[in-house]
């Protein structure tokens, strides 16, 4: 399975907070994966600066986050949580106003 890149906050990427929160869009482009990854501690103002996110090859992603990897063949869209009691990500449905 071939996947494009995944765009991932800072927090998880630079600072090294564990990811709690991934999900899956449409992707933007060709090699767009359509997988974002968060710590889940970001506040909205923080998810609306652009230059608070980068991509990442998967690889990179998986380093940090190996469970990551059954997930990434699911089609979008799709969000995971942490269940930290499980010690893995459980799917979770998303509210579709945004909300």
């Amino acid at each position: 399975m071939r996947i494009g890149y995944i765009i991932a906050s800072n927090e998880v990427m630079v600072l090294g907070k564990p990811i709690r929160y991934a999900y899956r869009e449409e992707p933007d482009s060709d090699q767009d994966s359509g997988w974002r990854v968060f710590s889940g501690q970001e506040t909205q103002e923080y998810a609306e600066e652009p230059t608070n996110f980068a991509q990442y090859n998967a690889a990179s992603v998986l380093e940090r986050e190996p469970a990551l990897a059954a997930l990434l063949d699911r089609a979008f869209p799709v969000a995971f949580e942490r269940d930290e009691d499980l010690g893995q990500f459980v799917e979770i449905e998303e509210d579709s106003t945004g909300e």
